[in-house]
């Protein structure tokens, strides 16, 4: 399971944690510093792989099957009603959210009292979220499965339940079964979810339930409704029997695992982590590590170079390094005050944008509206209030439901532009200390320049936390005293106060979005340039101690000079062996 990824993974983890040592051994502790954030972004990878479907669909089997346990509660009728995350940890904790905040640790055996339908009816005990720290090698490669309520069940709250999480899934695991196929509630519900998910394997489970025949007669079926509901020729099912799959891991029987098709899925969605973010972490750490590699590599060589430099040319040298820094510094700053502004620029956009939205989002919702009391005037007050009430809740989600989705492509296009510029600029700092280097001591050194703008299949690769919160309707109306009122009268004050509180309530929600998108580009641009500077610092930090660590070895004996020297050789050759292993792993990652 995940062998290719994994493997390559792990010979960069120990690539970084030796290139660490040796940055650790001789003291440069900026080099040390940036290897420490590669390895834990790669060490981190997150990926939500969220398993969707309509209840009864077996997705809670499905899912115990892929972990190897029966972690999650399996029934007869409709069951899970709360989304549950499930991640990679060394022991077994089961943690509940609770929507005030609060959070609750509970053995497996209090789990359904939380997660189903019968143990928390329509969510009365107001859990947000549960949270499974599991000990899977399936989820140790930052791999967490999401079990979300099953759509179409008679409990109203599980449907919307799943559909709020689609916006935070990166693939999706959609199950169907062969007995019945694919249903019209099932296509209805896949055409929402292509909307927010670019790959969604199809799963046909239950095989073990009909015969050869029949099963391929089902999965026809499915596919072909599947290509036409969605518009597309290319759809893929994969037979499975999760009930098989997991009795045969926790009876170790690989007949039973073989028959059960599992293997055959887990090698296709092993390939697609690997391809479509496997593959981008690890060129991003890969090429993080090779520059902080030519860095230390560059140092040492710039070490050797400077023990065979007379002292006093050698304190000459630095004081000319030490005052071409000190350009570079004040030039680093400019930019910094450059794209503080550009960064500016891209809230101007939201702010235009937000704008832009009230004026034509306010007049659009008012029309419904009054359309829509004008067709229930015949309804009594209560009935009244409650579908104006409806119709304005559906018509606000709507209207920002499509325009945030939009809105998060558009600043993270612009958002992508000036990160690009501000990455070119960083590069081009630290060729200038790497030049100056080159001039001062007559060497030749290898250039490893780092691409850092936003990367094409994560939106949220840079645009940090959550999607933003808003939708706060709560005390919109206020129609108790409007009930005692005629009912052609009652009807009037409902649109009169309707018309009052819709642009304080679009105004409201625009704030609330605008401060959510403001603070997610402000805050992953800091971390962004924070990791660019540590890329700067790193290469003066190593050419400087380099240079020092040469002047006070001039003013020591021949034979310290001496043991250095051979103490250098010693490390390069070390850094030339991690520089061919890397290398193997860039062959790694073009051969797949």
């Amino acid at each position: 399971m995940l062998n290719h990824y994994k493997e390559i993974r792990a010979k960069l983890i120990e690539g970084i944690e030796r290139l660490s040592e040796l940055s650790s051994r001789r003291g440069n502790e900026k080099i040390t510093e940036n290897l420490k954030e590669i390895r834990e972004k790669l060490v981190e990878n997150k990926f939500h792989l969220v398993v969707l479907g309509q209840f009864k669909r077996g997705k809670s089997t499905f899912i115990n099957s892929i972990i190897g346990d029966k972690i999650l509660p399996v029934s007869v009728v409709p069951l899970t009603s709360i989304v549950t995350l499930i991640r990679y940890g060394q022991e077994e904790e089961i943690r509940v959210l609770f929507e005030d905040v609060g959070k609750k640790i509970i053995s497996r055996d209090e789990l359904p009292g939380y997660v189903t339908e019968a143990g928390n009816p329509k969510n009365v005990k107001d859990v947000k979220q549960v949270e499974i720290s599991f000990p899977s090698p399936f989820l140790k490669d930052g791999v967490s499965i999401i079990d979300t309520p099953g759509v179409g069940s008679t409990f109203e709250n599980n449907t919307e339940m799943t559909y709020n999480y689609l916006p935070k899934v990166d693939a999706a695991l959609f199950l169907l079964a062969v007995d019945p196929p694919i249903s019209q509630s099932e296509i209805d519900f896949l055409k929402d979810v292509q909307e927010y998910v670019e790959k969604i394997f199809f799963i046909q489970n239950k095989i073990d339930y009909l015969s050869k025949e029949e099963r391929e007669e089902s999965m026809m079926f499915s596919k072909r409704a599947i290509e036409d509901a969605l518009g597309r020729n290319d759809i893929e099912i994969h037979p499975l029997s999760a009930k098989l799959a997991l009795e045969a891991k926790q009876t170790n029987d690989k007949s039973m695992l073989d028959q059960s098709r599992l293997p055959e899925f887990e090698a296709v969605l092993s390939q697609f982590l690997l391809n479509a973010k496997g593959r981008i972490v690890l060129r991003s750490a890969l090429n993080g590590t090779r520059k902080l590699l030519s860095d230390e590599e560059m140092t040492l060589k710039l070490e050797k170079q400077a023990i065979e430099t007379p002292l006093k040319q050698l304190e000459e040298k630095l004081r000319l390094f030490q005052e071409k820094m000190h350009v570079i510094k004040q030039d680093r700053d400019d930019i910094k005050y450059y794209f503080d502004g550009e960064i500016q620029r891209v809230i101007d956009v939201l702010d235009r944008d937000i704008e832009r939205l009230k004026e034509r989002a306010i007049p659009e919702l008012l029309v419904d509206l009054e359309e829509e009391g004008k067709a229930n005037r015949d309804k009594s007050i209560s009935e009244y209030i409650k579908l104006m009430e409806s119709k304005l809740h559906d018509g606000v989600v709507s209207i920002f439901d499509s325009w945030v989705a939009r809105e998060e492509e558009r600043l993270n296009e612009h958002y992508a532009q000036v990160s690009k510029r501000f990455s070119d600029s960083t590069n081009d700092i630290i060729e200038a200390i790497l030049k100056a280097s080159e001039e001062l001591f007559d060497l030749e050194i290898e250039r490893v320049k780092t691409d850092e703008s936003i990367v094409s299949d994560s939106s949220l690769y840079y645009m940090l936390g959550d999607p933003p919160k808003f939708f706060d309707l709560e005390g919109a109306f206020d129609f108790f005293s409007k009930r005692i009122v005629p009912r052609v009268f009652s009807h009037n004050m409902v649109m009169k106060d309707i018309k009052k509180k819709l642009p304080e309530m679009i105004d409201k929600n625009c704030g609330r979005v605008r401060w959510d998108f403001m603070d997610r580009i402000k805050r992953s641009f800091m971390n962004f340039r924070w990791d660019l500077n540590l890329k700067i610092d790193a290469t003066e930090q190593g050419i400087r101690q380099a240079i020092d660590k040469a002047v006070s070895l001039k003013k020591q004996s021949v034979n310290d000079v001496d043991k250095a020297r051979e103490a250098i050789e010693t490390e390069l050759n070390n850094i030339h062996a991690l520089k061919r292993e890397l290398s193997e792993i860039e062959s790694d990652l073009q051969s797949v």
